[in-house]
Formats: structure tokens, C-alpha cells, sequence
């Protein structure tokens, strides 16, 4: 299932290092936390694991990343990422055709070994 390392990892290296681009709405960014979006941290010396840490508790956690197949938990992940774990979730029930209700209910996988 889901390999959050994996994904996280992909996630890193399409969002880059620190930025702080006037254009950007974001603001001050480093590895793709945004200063608009957290506005109490310190970008400028945010470490790997910190950014690491929230990426897991804020956009991971919340979509139940390890819950789906390594690519479609990446693809959630990403939507989380940059539109929102709400959006990200309600957008794979549209494409499933379920009810947008921003709620997932996972059943336990069973093994027929």
C-alpha cells in the first residue's frame, strides 16, 4: 500500500529548495512549505525533517495516503499537497462517482493466500 517515503520523496524534489520569488502568492517557500501557509515557522531554516514531519501530519494522515496503492496515493498526496487534503479527498470520490462527501471509509484488506 502507500509508501509514504516514497512518495514524500517525489514530492521533495518536484517542490524544490527555498524560494522566495515576489510573484510566488506563497510567499517565502522551502521544499514546498509555504510562509502563506505557515505562518508562524521560520522558512528560511526549516530542515528536511521538519518539512518531512509536515507533509506527514497535515497532507499524508489526513487522506489515509497508506490506504491506497503506491500511485494512487501519490496522485492523492500531491492533490493534498497543493489544493488541499479536503479537495484532494473530494476529487477521487467525483472520479469514482461517490458521494463528495470529504469521507472515507476503508475497509481492512483480505488476503486469500
Amino acid at each position: 500500500m502507500g509508501d509514504f517515503y516514497r512518495c514524500i520523496d517525489l514530492i521533495i524534489a518536484e517542490e524544490g529548495g527555498y524560494a522566495n520569488h515576489p510573484a510566488d502568492p506563497g510567499g517565502e517557500t522551502k521544499y514546498g512549505i509555504s510562509k502563506r501557509a505557515y505562518p508562524h515557522l521560520n522558512i528560511a531554516t526549516l530542515t528536511l525533517e521538519d518539512a518531512t514531519e509536515l507533509y506527514e501530519r497535515d497532507y499524508w494522515q489526513p487522506i489515509h495516503g497508506e490506504a491506497f496503492p503506491d500511485g494512487l496515493a501519490l496522485l492523492l498526496f500531491d492533490a493534498a499537497v497543493n489544493q488541499g487534503p479536503n479537495t484532494a479527498i473530494r476529487l477521487l470520490q467525483q472520479a469514482l462517482g461517490s458521494v463528495p462527501d470529504m469521507v472515507f471509509i476503508l475497509k481492512p484488506r483480505i488476503h486469500t493466500d
